[in-house]
């Protein structure tokens, strides 16, 4: 689940400047009603049979990251030594500090490991409860519980810097949309599959990483080890 703590705010606030986050106000794709006979209120166990190996993803998304982070040196090494080269080196304004003609180079972001993202916004552990009511939507895993406004943006902070939530209604799917500054756009989506199935999809988009993981569930009426133990 996610790690990410989020405090509410308005509707279509402005997006961070520096990611330029939620651009043209993600509340416009999502609704806040539930659509008419989706009902996935319940406990669920997981099927690991039909479900994506998450070791596997781990292992995949890893390498993934070490490619683009293996890209990244090769660029910054081509731009420092285009840089040795060219104008951008010490000329008559050096040394007389910003704002006096002299360029001030923003580099880019902190690399983010997509496979640290997706452990964190897998559910945990075997079961998950799902609790709804008109106004908001609660997932619990482990020892981890989210609760999600319908059509409420927020503002949250995590590891990978400032960023924007929204949740919603996509048609029949649940979807948390999470655009952090640093690294890729984390799309949470809870959904029933035909045979009444839970299908959990997160998928991580943006940043040179396009990853999709899915989690199925099956309804259960075992007293799932999420309900805090009790003195009965």
């Amino acid at each position: 689940m996610s790690s990410l703590r989020a405090s509410a705010v308005p509707l279509c606030i402005a997006a961070l400047a520096a990611a330029s986050l939620l651009s043209g106000c993600a509340s416009r794709r999502l609704s806040s009603r539930a659509p008419p006979g989706v009902h996935f209120a319940g406990d669920w166990k997981l099927d690991s049979s039909r479900s994506d190996d998450l070791g596997r993803a781990i292992a995949q998304l890893r390498a993934q990251d070490s490619k683009l982070a293996l890209e990244r040196r090769r660029a910054a090494a081509r731009a420092a030594e285009a840089g040795e080269g060219g104008e951008g080196g010490r000329g008559e304004g050096a040394g007389a500090g910003p704002g006096a003609g002299e360029q001030i180079n923003i580099g880019p972001g902190p690399h983010v490991s997509g496979a640290d993202e997706l452990m964190a916004n897998v559910p945990q552990g075997s079961y998950l409860r799902i609790t709804a009511s008109p106004d908001s939507l609660t997932v619990t895993s482990g020892d981890a519980s989210n609760q999600y406004t319908p059509g409420l943006e927020s503002a949250v902070s995590a590891q990978q810097g400032d960023a924007q939530q929204i949740s919603g209604w996509k048609g029949a799917e649940f979807v948390i949309d999470t655009q952090p500054q640093w690294g890729p756009e984390i799309i949470q989506s809870y959904g029933l599959t035909k045979d009444g199935r839970l299908r959990v999809t997160v998928r991580l988009t943006g940043g040179g990483t396009n990853f999709t993981f899915t989690s199925i569930y099956d309804r259960t009426t075992h007293v799932s080890p999420l309900a805090p133990p009790t003195n009965d």
